[in-house]
């Protein structure tokens, strides 16, 4: 859905994860400015001029434009000067543009360009895109993308006809007026913004960024006002109207589809399964296709389309058998929409509420990916202000979020362990709410993806795996209702070589060597130390002593328990099996960068326990 847009990340009130030694890029200049001439028309002029570094400075370096019919490249030049002060002259004839269609988009078009020189080396670009056919809201203003990257100095600049009421959100710029002139003349600007450092637990980035846009405005035709979501809203019902007709072929198969069905819910599943055997996503729609949805009809005979086509087409389904719902717009980005402005190019995502009034419950349904269980509320839209559009507008609604104590991960590893180290591996590995998500489909995969998702991160070195079964909990909706959580089971099994580290009589056997060890630093800290969800990972291992093998030495039982988490470790002797228990409880916290250090020897001992040795001795 999204046009000209960057995802940016928001959050907190302070800039958090920059640093004043790592540069791979600067911007030098970056200047912008957008003249509306009409309801319908403007031209936007863009100056930037950047120099790259290093090879991780590439990206803020590389020009890409996407265009449809309400936006075209009018003029573009550039420059780029090496180190030995040469320079290169780039026109459009050096720029690469591919079709973004995949057969369904209206006529969208990316235009890009990748320099190839020496480092360092400087590169300027001029580029006017015309606007027309409407004007939804003004280009955002994000001129810092890249990690790494230094920003000097950044302006953007609207000019509009008088009077032109407006609406704006900025973040980070300092802002000015002009009214005096035949033009409003509105100016954002930003200076010396050091580099973004990327580091693990770090809170989201505040950077630069302007959203504005017209509160009366016209787009692809359609006319609309935009003070606030009810209106943005009431303009997307309009796009929508005309667009859920089926035929009655369609029509009849839904209506069979449902006939043997006893509730609405059951009728909703049955015509989700045929959502996901009958479509897949395809498309990549701009201009006022990326808002207004492809006819049902057109989904039915093609078999796909995109988030909004197979919401819309979904939606025209539940109609022909009597269900109501409502198509609902949102960013799966941020949870929270900006309150000052109905800002459209936050949007990234549509989906479907089906409200469920025999089980008082609301269904939020992914069209986009209907392998996901229904009735799940899934990472991107749970906790998440979303825009019903109805017929009396868009309206703000939280889509509620589950219980923190629901995400877990629980594995249990059988390890025959054999005189030489090797050992044959059973695992049973469950996963509950988001942490299930990358494993729906996970059956589908090549052996080596599976291979890589499940023992990723492990000390351990396997060979042999083999997936053998995959289990779920999808259809029990039914009897939870709203306090469905999805379960996912993976059974697998493997060997691995070198288990167990074999010297004279002794065997020294690693604790937990399938656990995934915590992340931490050796370098100085940069951002501030956040994490928001608590999760807990259980791992039981139940290891089978080789026979004449005894045991000389065993860790003892621990609880670590710390403001950033908690690790409980204990070990029992049942017979020739030594049983593992360790879970691990990640805390949510918010703390200064200083006490990084704090953290990472939290971060060690919790890895110390899990590398803990056991030491077997044989008696022969």
């Amino acid at each position: 859905m999204r046009r000209f847009i960057l995802t940016i990340l928001l959050c907190g009130t302070a800039i958090q994860g920059f640093c004043q030694s790592a540069e791979d890029a600067r911007i030098l200049e970056r200047d912008e400015v957008f003249t509306m001439q009409s309801k319908t028309d403007g031209i936007y002029k863009v100056h930037v001029k950047v120099r790259v570094e290093n090879e991780n400075g590439e990206d803020a370096a590389l020009f890409h434009l996407f265009t449809d019919s309400f936006m075209s490249l009018s003029d573009f030049k550039g420059e780029l000067e090496t180190s030995s002060g040469s320079k290169v002259k780039i026109t459009k004839k050096d720029l690469s543009t591919f079709s973004l269609s995949e057969g369904t988009a209206d006529d969208g078009y990316a235009t890009v360009f990748s320099p190839d020189a020496p480092y360092p080396y400087t590169i300027t670009y001029d580029y006017s895109v015309n606007y027309h056919n409407g004007i939804l809201f003004f280009p955002v203003f994000a001129p810092l993308e890249s990690e790494g990257t230094r920003l000097d100095k950044a302006t953007y600049t609207l000019q509009l006809p008088k009077g032109t009421e407006i609406l704006s959100h900025s973040e980070l710029l300092s802002y000015s007026e002009d009214k005096s002139g035949k033009k409003d003349v509105y100016r954002w600007e930003v200076k010396n913004i050091p580099p973004v450092v990327d580091e693990h637990l770090m809170p989201e980035i505040k950077l630069p960024l302007l959203y504005a846009l017209p509160v009366d405005f016209v787009f692809g035709g359609v006319p609309g006002k935009q003070a606030d979501w009810q209106g943005y809203g009431s303009w997307l019902y309009s796009l929508q109207q005309g667009t859920d007709n089926l035929d009655e072929k369609e029509t009849q198969k839904a209506r069979e589809l449902v006939a043997d069905c006893k509730d609405d819910f059951q009728k909703v599943r049955a015509l989700y399964s045929y959502l996901r055997e009958k479509t897949r996503y395809v498309s990549i729609q701009l201009g006022i296709g990326g808002l207004k949805p492809m006819p049902a009809a057109t989904v039915a005979k093609t078999g796909f389309g995109d988030c909004k086509a197979l919401s819309n087409y979904f939606r025209s389904l539940l109609k022909a058998v009597g269900i109501e719902s409502d198509y609902f717009v949102l960013s799966t980005d941020t949870a929270e929409l900006l309150q000052d402005i109905p800002a459209a190019g936050e949007l990234n995502h549509a989906m479907l509420a089906v409200p469920l009034p025999e089980k008082n419950d609301t269904l939020f349904v992914e069209c986009t990916n209907p392998k996901f269980p229904l009735g799940y509320r899934h990472g991107s839209v749970a906790g998440h202000q979303i825009i019903l559009v109805t017929p009396d507008g868009g309206k703000e609604v939280k889509v509620g979020n589950y219980p923190d104590s629901l995400r877990r991960t629980v594995q249990r590893t059988e390890v025959d362990l054999h005189k030489d180290g090797v050992a044959g591996i059973s695992v049973t590995k469950t996963f509950s709410l988001d942490e299930c998500e990358r494993y729906i489909g996970f059956d589908q995969l090549d052996p080596q993806a599976q291979r890589r998702r499940l023992t990723g991160g492990w000390d351990l070195q396997v060979d042999d795996v083999k997936l053998k079964t995959v289990r779920d909990n999808f259809q029990n909706y039914e009897k939870e209702g709203r306090g469905f959580c999805p379960v996912i089971g993976l059974d697998f099994t493997m060997t691995a070589g070198k288990y167990a580290n074999r010297a004279g009589n002794r065997l020294f056997v690693p604790a937990n060597p399938v656990a995934k060890k915590l992340d931490y630093q050796r370098t100085a800290r940069v951002n501030d130390l956040y994490r928001v969800y608590p999760f807990t990972v259980t791992d039981e291992i139940v290891l089978h002593i080789p026979e004449g093998f005894s045991i000389e030495k065993i860790p003892e039982n621990n609880d670590l328990d710390t403001e950033w988490g908690r690790l409980q470790s204990t070990f029992s002797v049942e017979g020739n099996i030594i049983r593992i228990l360790q879970q691990f409880t990640a805390k949510p916290f918010s703390e200064s960068k200083d006490r990084y250090g704090e953290y990472r020897d939290f971060a060690r001992k919790v890895n110390k326990l899990y590398s803990a040795s056991i030491v077997l001795v044989s008696s022969e």
